[in-house]
């Protein structure tokens, strides 16, 4: 079953629409099997790993991620359920931002920030059209942005499609610290969004930071982020009303990145998702198809 792991975890993110498993691997064995308590990269603190996941530290999170075309930098963990029948994963990410200031909490103007969004999109859809790629565009929040200043968590949902209707969601959990930003990307299927959402929130709430490491642990003279919550929600819309539709979907990839591989070549023209190293292989698939 081990052996299996890159196929499991391609087929679980969206729904089991992927190309196929990958050549099994030794190091696709998971670091830890819940329950266990596993320590998390850059000093943070633990997660507790319920029973039923399975859990890759940050080396063999990256290496699982390039594989599906998403490794980032800032990848400290994966974990997906050990279910074979399970269709999400949950990536971590850590940005060492700083201190996010959570004054502006009672500020948060969604339509604000989601005519941000809109409009950094519409501006960009010109240009798709000059390159032969198919318009997009952001209808609404499928939640509108909410902050637990107990928990000091931030979630918030986008909705959006294309000119043939394609439907599209991201969601977005942010948990802040003392130094910075810890990120749970929730991966799946548009439609099992609705089940899948609940198991993520819970997940949150194992993790435990060190001592030093709350977000109650702010001392003067720590480094602070230059954005509060808004820009903190908001930094996706700004990119895009300030370098175009690229950007924001850029600082949307992670959620939607797996369903752009499940669609092959026709997801990624129509989410113009800067990921290169995936065109070669969506363009097999299509090659394949039509052959």
């Amino acid at each position: 079953m081990l052996s299996t792991w890159s196929g499991k975890l391609a087929g679980c993110l969206v729904g089991c629409l992927l190309l196929g498993a990958a050549p099994a691997r030794a190091d696709d064995s998971p670091d830890a099997t819940g329950p266990a308590k596993v320590k998390l990269a850059a000093n943070l603190g633990t997660l507790n790993l319920p029973k039923g996941y399975v859990y890759w530290g940050e080396a063999k999170a990256k290496q699982q991620m390039d594989k599906m075309g998403g490794s980032s930098e800032k990848t400290i963990g994966l974990l997906v359920p050990a279910d074979d029948k399970a269709n999400f994963a949950v990536e971590l990410e850590y940005e060492d931002t700083g201190y996010v200031e959570d004054k502006d909490a009672g500020k948060i103007d969604s339509k604000a920030i989601l005519e941000s969004y809109q409009e950094g999109t519409e501006a960009n859809n010109d240009d798709r059209k000059a390159k032969g790629l198919e318009p997009i565009h952001v209808t609404g929040w499928e939640q509108e942005p909410k902050y637990d200043p107990k928990s000091h968590v931030v979630t918030w949902s986008l909705q959006g499609k294309d000119d043939k209707n394609e439907q599209f969601v991201n969601y977005n959990t942010r948990v802040l610290t003392r130094k910075g930003v810890l990120s749970l990307n929730l991966m799946c299927s548009n439609e099992d969004l609705p089940a899948c959402r609940p198991k993520a929130v819970e997940l949150t709430k194992d993790v435990a930071f060190n001592q030093g490491e709350r977000y109650e642990d702010y001392k003067q003279g720590d480094k602070v982020s230059a954005g509060g919550l808004v820009a903190l929600i908001a930094g996706g819309a700004l990119l895009a009303k300030k370098t175009g539709l690229i950007a924001f979907l850029y600082v949307m990839a992670k959620p939607l990145l797996l369903f752009v591989k499940a669609l092959g070549a026709k997801a990624l023209a129509l989410l113009a998702l800067p990921f290169m190293a995936l065109k070669s292989m969506f363009g097999k698939k299509k090659s394949s198809e039509e052959g």
